[in-house]
């Protein structure tokens, strides 16, 4: 890491409102490029350079002046960051005064500067997060596809993986005349937020969190072994021990790179929808049919949600007749007696078919519009495959 300049006279007027004394720092070939004596930036020290070369303390007393060019009495520091000598902190006065105040400063500088360097990586690992995942969210994926291996190799993100786009809109303090200290306090608890969910054991090594655009984004990893509703829980959990008001939107698996964008799509619409729950997922039956009956949906056939919807009812055709029991309950108005009837099957049978449709997929027509209105949109759907 080289110090700037700009940051190495933070420092220096920080420490030295604190301890008043002089402080320098110099980079590694002994320049001044920090200090409380204005005329001595840029200028030489040798004291820093041999603390440098020696990789050891330096201390200057007043009779030694004369062996060390552009030093006066004090003592100097090597400044290190994972194990290496990036620079020299050094405490103008005499060493038996200032000895303690000195190895005081450079521990000082050192956390000051790792701070800045892990807040400097931070930054640029969130910008290439955000390019990746403006890429994975755009129109059209083909023509970029070229950008998106190189950022996702960058950031060590797998595109093979099945994943689930999350998002957190959450609630922060607005001190009421303070738009500049609200911003600050937001910029706070963001930081904060992203820490805690990463840190969390609910959090795996291939999932991603970031803030983009108005919310939390998360890409949560999908697997059989990684219960969705077991991860929401300990989400909100987790929010609500910072303590923090959120709504959470979920959108559909998307089984590859190519469908994160309708996923996306979905957890917008979820986190968007008037209700009081916390947690809005576009699975919640109701929500998945106004999503897909909204204006701005041209093609239901691509709601991730009901696509897996879907595929649940197909898997019950080979032993229960399910879709020609769907459409022959729908075309009598959700009679069962008429459906029976024209199925040649006991009321009992119809019944116990419906059962196990509940049972595997959650939907129940007779007792509900919305799930009615999906087992209609899912026949056609088969219909058309």
């Amino acid at each position: 890491m080289i110090i700037s300049q700009e940051i190495a006279q933070t420092i220096v007027n920080h420490l030295m409102s604190i301890i008043k004394r002089n402080v320098n720092i110099m980079d590694c070939d002994g320049i001044i490029i920090a200090s409380g004596e204005k005329a001595r930036i840029h200028t030489f020290h040798q004291g820093g350079k041999f603390a440098v070369s020696q990789q050891t303390v330096i201390e200057i007393s007043p009779n030694e002046t004369m062996n060390f060019a552009g030093a006066l009495p004090g003592v100097m520091w090597p400044i290190e960051l994972k194990g290496k000598i990036v620079g020299v902190v050094g405490v103008t006065g005499e060493p038996q005064e200032v000895r303690s105040t000195a190895r005081l400063v450079k521990t000082v500088t050192e956390l000051i500067l790792e701070r800045d360097m892990l807040l400097s990586d931070y930054s640029s690992e969130n910008r290439l997060k955000e390019q990746l995942i403006s890429l994975l969210f755009s129109v059209d994926l083909e023509t970029v596809q070229e950008d998106i291996q190189t950022l996702a190799e960058m950031l060590n993100f797998k595109l093979e993986i099945p994943r689930i786009v999350i998002l957190v809109d959450i609630e922060t303090p607005s001190p009421k005349g303070f738009v500049g200290l609200q911003n600050l306090m937001f910029d706070r608890v963001r930081e904060s937020v992203i820490r805690a969910i990463k840190n969390s054991h609910i959090f795996s090594q291939d999932d991603l969190v970031l803030f983009y655009k108005r919310y939390f984004c998360i890409l949560r990893t999908v697997s059989e072994k990684q219960n969705a509703k077991f991860f929401l829980k300990n989400l909100v959990d987790l929010f609500h021990s910072l303590p923090l008001q959120i709504r959470v939107g979920v959108g559909g698996d998307a089984q590859n790179q190519w469908q994160l964008r309708q996923s996306y799509l979905e957890a917008i619409f979820s986190i968007e929808y008037k209700c009081l729950h916390i947690i809005r997922n576009i699975k919640q039956h109701q929500i998945m049919l106004d999503f897909v009956m909204s204006p701005d949906n041209k093609n239901y056939s691509s709601c991730l949600a009901l696509l897996e919807l879907s595929n649940k009812v197909a898997n019950l055709q080979p032993k229960y007749d399910i879709y020609n029991t769907l459409s022959c309950l729908l075309t009598n108005n959700l009679n069962i007696s008429a459906t029976s009837s024209e199925l040649f099957i006991h009321r009992n049978t119809l019944k116990f078919r419906l059962e196990k449709l509940e049972q595997f997929t959650g939907l129940s027509p007779c007792h509900s519009f919305a799930d009615s209105v999906l087992c209609k949109l899912i026949l056609e759907i088969q219909a058309h495959s």
